[in-house]
């Protein structure tokens, strides 16, 4: 494989069908969800500000702010159906992206409506392929709860049955978290099988896995070649990355720049599939 003919055939594609960057900010939508895990709010859960069963505040002590129960989960909920829409239109726009950059790259004339349409069209099995990475965690997740309303449920266990859970949802862990990064490298794949080769879920994921197993050494060279590019741009973009994020006006600015990055990266790995898959690179 021509690493360096690959890498200058994506940027041709991004700077002649700039709608493509479009379709990378939509697939951003999605990169920050988890960042808002990390902040905490200041703040107690309840339906009065009496402090009941929790003892009289201290003198002088200004009292925390309480919201009502049924308005904290009416927020948890909005966040949540907030959180999937964005998902469901990140997982479209990266089908677009793929047929918008495979449609480009074989001469035909395409548009962000076209691109956009075909990954609508596929819009089912893209969001069927993005659940899978999800499942070992979901399940890990629910493990802890049932856990949780054990432990709850009996505190009289003790020491050692607290100890012996955490050990084994840590154990399952180890096991949850490889296998959820694997299954999103391999997601990658199997986008491409879905949107170039019109496969269902499982079927994506089996051809997915077989041109991972037929290119290793080339695929690790990209992925490797991926994150050199990234640490690149980043020490490049640092001092400005910080005065964008800074100020809140260029903001949009750096949304664009998110979404030119997902476009070409998106746009190098279709045209990594199309060589793999027996479909050489054209040029302009």
């Amino acid at each position: 494989m021509d690493y360096g003919k690959l890498l200058n055939r994506a940027w041709e594609l991004i700077w002649e069908n700039k709608f493509l960057i479009i379709l990378g900010v939509l697939v951003a939508l999605t990169s920050g969800l988890g960042s808002s895990t990390s902040s905490s709010i200041n703040f107690r859960i309840g339906a009065g500000a009496d402090n009941q069963g929790l003892g009289a505040p201290m003198p002088g002590a200004v009292s925390e702010p309480t919201i009502p129960i049924w308005f904290a989960l009416f927020l948890v909920g909005l966040g949540l159906i907030v959180a999937f829409v964005l998902w469901v239109v990140s997982t479209l726009a990266r089908g677009g992206l793929i047929a918008g950059a495979a449609a480009a790259d074989g001469g035909q004339t395409t548009s962000f409506s076209q691109a956009w349409s075909a990954g609508w069209s596929r819009g089912w099995t893209l969001l069927g392929i993005g659940i899978v990475p999800a499942i070992p965690g979901l399940l890990l997740l629910l493990l802890a709860g049932v856990g949780l309303l054990a432990y709850n449920a009996g505190k009289g266990l003790g020491v050692p049955a607290v100890r012996n859970v955490a050990v084994l949802l840590a154990m399952l862990a180890c096991i949850a978290v490889p296998l959820a990064l694997v299954l999103e490298l391999v997601r990658t794949f199997a986008n491409r099988a879905c949107m170039l080769e019109g496969l269902g879920v499982l079927e994506s994921y089996r051809r997915g896995i077989q041109v991972l197993a037929d290119n290793p050494g080339s695929a690790l060279a990209l992925f490797v070649i991926q994150i050199a590019v990234m640490i690149a741009m980043f020490i490049l973009l640092i001092v400005p990355g910080i005065i964008l994020a800074l100020c809140c006006l260029f903001w949009p600015v750096l949304v664009f720049l998110q979404g030119a990055v997902m476009a070409y990266f998106s746009t190098m790995w279709t045209l990594a599939w199309q060589e793999w898959t027996g479909r050489p690179l054209t040029s302009l």
